[in-house]
């Protein structure tokens, strides 16, 4: 992507709005409520959460493997399931609902490589350049295409892959092979070649009995020479490896406490210098933070977290649902509960006890005086002004989102965040965090409030003039709440790395935890929750048309991954 937009930029093509996941969301919660009744198989589905996502992830890989309104129609037409035909058909419905709202306003990130091969002839600074392509596992069927233009107009193109000399790369496997990747990789690049009758050069192997980056390292040369090669183990097992067997999670974690203490008393280890992973992180958080705090072991936790449960998000959605729901007794205390209108608890317990006695309903009682009294009062003029005083308050920064809601959405949202003194509130929450240690929470904390303004921002410029009802609305920026992830950086320097096997990358370390090296967590399992099953993606195969692996294929993959991620 930044080498498409540096040639955009040498080629002065003007960059339309890109929009990315949570923008996608948004604008197919949108459209998909106009058509609704078109949608057969998905219409009642709609509504039921993270189904919104599934539609958004599909549509993204439509987009990065090509699949355009053409390949669709033509599908329909050759697909003999009827379940997977009405599947396609409704995809089509939203494809083109989801190209009729953003023709000529936004690009979806997908389409900037489509773009870049349109252009790419065009550029000098390709023509002038030596390219190399390193780390790259794989491509999708439109960064071939990129390939294979690099490989037309650029001076060179160097493309280094991972695998074993001895696995004679130039023949084709099955995908159960450990390397079938890399040879299926250097199989389309010698198409392409071969295809555009472009000469190839001498092909620079690393071989030798030890790899230059392990002179320092025999046990990870070790792993490199045996992970997932069965039969080849002809030496004896370096003693820097060890195996442990735990009943449960929590043993692991226990051991992995003690074994840091351990490293760090006996032999000078820096905690910095030792990294713990696993492959399933949400299984083994509890018990790692939970062990890891107990041993007062300062740790860092590699996740990115969902914003969903933050006091502020929690604001807007009750808020939302409290003007929808006319101030209903149980949408109004869910958003007085969140602490952002009134700390003083006493007092919203007593306003909480008045409702439920006199059972105070709508905003229209709401905006009237309290004068009815209840059995429990015993200074009834005067509980009834703290509970008129209180009531005026809260109601007095409500404003702005019972006046006209409908015709300045956004702006009204932004004007009550300012109002209730949401950030300002939200610097307490981070002040308080950082004073009992807690920097993650005060970190995540010092985000939301810009991420929340820049999502609203984004809604505004999104719906335009067009109206949308406050249900709408709510939809539309849960969509976008549901895909707003906060990281966090080290609070310290020298700590324990926490993280999983895809996504922590690690630096100089000396010592590798690594947990949760159980059957289906390594490799692991493909998550069931595509709207493609993996039946669906096999007949697609047989019509020509690429798309993600199957579960079966992603298990197989995930080895070469792992492999990789070790070595």
């Amino acid at each position: 992507e930044r080498l498409a937009y540096r040639v955009f930029e040498e080629l002065a093509i003007e960059n339309l709005a890109v929009l990315d996941d949570m923008g996608k969301s948004m604008v197919l919660r949108r459209v998909s409520s106009g058509v609704r009744g078109n949608l057969h198989l998905f219409g009642g589905h709609l509504d039921k959460a993270g189904f919104i996502s599934e539609i958004k992830s599909m549509l993204s890989e439509f987009f990065q493997y090509g699949i355009t309104e053409e390949k669709l129609e033509t599908l329909i037409g050759e697909t003999k399931s009827p379940l997977l035909r009405q599947k396609l058909l409704d995809m089509q419905v939203l494809y083109r609902a989801f190209q009729a709202y953003t023709e000529e306003k936004v690009i979806v990130k997908e389409e900037i490589l489509s773009l870049l091969c349109r252009v790419l002839p065009q550029s000098q600074l390709v023509r002038d350049s030596v390219v190399t392509l390193d780390g790259y596992t794989g491509f999708t069927p439109v960064q071939y295409r990129i390939v294979e233009l690099l490989m037309r107009y650029a001076k060179q193109v160097i493309i280094t892959v991972s695998i074993d000399p001895e696995e004679k790369p130039y023949e084709r496997t099955g995908i159960d092979h450990l390397f079938y990747m890399g040879k299926e990789m250097i199989w389309r690049v010698n198409e392409l070649a071969a295809r555009n009758g472009i000469r190839r050069d001498q092909d620079v192997r690393l071989e030798g009995k030890c790899l230059p980056r392990f002179q320092n390292s025999p046990a990870i040369a070790f792993v490199e020479k045996n992970l997932y090669r069965y039969g080849r183990r002809s030496e004896q097992e370096p003693k820097e490896i060890r195996v442990f067997r735990a009943v449960s999670p929590g043993e692991e974690a226990s051991f992995a406490a003690s074994m840091i203490h351990r490293l760090v008393r006996e032999q000078g280890i820096r905690y910095r210098e030792i990294a713990v992973i696993t492959g399933d992180l949400a299984g083994y958080r509890y018990e790692i933070v939970n062990r890891f705090e107990r041993e007062k072991i300062p740790y860092f936790m590699d996740d990115k977290k969902s914003i969903l449960e933050n006091v502020m998000v929690e604001f807007i959605r009750a808020a939302l649902d409290a003007v929808r729901k006319d101030f209903d007794y149980e949408s109004m205390f869910r958003l007085l509960k969140t602490g952002l209108l009134t700390e003083k608890k006493e007092e919203l317990d007593r306003l909480e006890n008045y409702v439920l006695a006199t059972g105070v309903r709508g905003k229209k009682r709401w905006n009237t005086l309290f004068v009815r009294k209840t059995p429990d009062m015993e200074n009834e003029l005067e509980e009834l002004e703290g509970l008129n005083e209180s009531r005026s308050k809260l109601l007095d920064q409500l404003e702005p989102l019972m006046g006209r809601f409908a015709d300045t959405k956004a702006l009204v949202m932004g004007l009550c965040l300012e109002t209730c003194m949401v950030r300002e509130k939200l610097d307490q929450y981070c002040q308080y965090f950082e004073g009992t240690g807690q920097f993650s929470l005060a970190k995540e904390y010092q985000q939301v409030y810009d991420r929340v303004l820049e999502l609203l921002e984004r809604l505004k410029e999104l719906l335009g003039t067009e109206k949308a009802t406050v249900k709408e609305y709510a939809e539309i920026l849960d969509a976008g709440f549901a895909e707003i992830q906060v990281g966090v950086i080290p609070a310290t320097v020298d700590r324990v790395v926490v993280g999983d096997i895809t996504r922590t990358r690690l630096d100089r370390i000396r010592i590798l935890l690594f947990l949760g090296v159980n059957e289906g967590i390594v490799p692991g399992r493909k998550d069931g929750g595509s709207l493609l099953n993996d039946m669906d993606r096999e007949a697609l195969k047989e019509c020509q048309i690429e798309l993600a692996p199957t579960s079966r294929e992603d298990g197989l993959m995930q080895r070469y991954y792992l492999y990789l991620l070790l070595t």
